[in-house]
């Protein structure tokens, strides 16, 4: 998902300079409100690092593979393989 459909999926969540959604996966992240409110509207692009910092700010609503496709590949889900002894 990206930053700006998550932000807009939570309640009070507007998407505008002064948006207290972004605020507080701003304060998440360390980094700016402006920052973040540049990169969900496509002006600014977010860094390898921010990228996963910002997954775990949003407790993985915000997938790394989503804001960077071109470095880091869609993950695949692993299931547990049942071992019969």
């Amino acid at each position: 998902m990206d930053i700006k459909t998550y932000v807009l999926s939570q309640k009070g969540g507007t998407c505008v300079r002064g948006c207290p959604i972004l605020a507080r996966i701003a304060k998440r992240a360390t980094c700016s409100a402006d920052t973040l409110y540049m990169i969900a509207l496509g002006h600014k692009r977010a860094s390898a690092a921010f990228a996963i910092r910002l997954e775990h700010a949003t407790r993985g609503a915000i997938r790394r593979e989503d804001l960077r496709p071109d470095l880091y590949a869609p993950r695949k889900v692993q299931r547990r393989r049942r071992v019969i002894t």
